[in-house]
């Protein structure tokens, strides 16, 4: 899977087109939303895995999504659900492109079909050859948002 520093490269991005920084921050927070709904899952409720797919389908990141936005002032659930729902959007297109070995992929449409979908353009164990490229579109986004700052201010 691709790691926490490619999801957080890979939303910052958008991100940092965003004026409100707290939809920035839930943009990002986002990204690993379907990561904590999985891991959550996983090692506090001790669910069987199969409960797990539906934190990485599009159907069940709306939910996901949904009851996050439930923890925000009334103002800003509107445009907090959608900076999260895009954020876990990033983040399912970031792992359509790993290689699950022996996993398969992500059944995306579930609950209203079971096919699974993966695009194998990157190995699991490769993404660390990703860190350096992640490192720069940080750098990169902090520096533009910086000076965009520092016009306006």
């Amino acid at each position: 899977m691709p790691d926490l520093l490619t999801h957080w490269a890979a939303a910052q991005v958008p991100a940092t087109t965003l004026r409100d920084r707290r939809l920035q921050a839930l943009l990002v927070l986002g990204t690993f939303l379907p990561d904590i709904g999985a891991k959550g899952l996983h090692h506090v409720a001790r669910a069987p895995t199969y409960f797990e797919d539906p934190t990485h389908s599009l159907a069940g990141l709306l939910l996901l999504c949904y009851g996050a936005c439930l923890f925000l002032e009334p103002g800003l659930r509107k445009g907090g659900f959608a900076a999260l729902y895009a954020g876990a959007a990033i983040h399912l297109v970031l792992d359509l492109a790993k290689d699950n070995p022996g996993d398969g992929g992500m059944r995306l449409l579930l609950p209203f079909s079971g096919v699974e979908f993966e695009l194998g353009l990157v190995a699991s164990e490769n993404v660390i050859y990703l860190l350096p490229f992640d490192a720069l579109v940080l750098l990169a986004c902090f520096l533009v948002d910086r000076r965009r700052r520092a016009l306006r201010g």
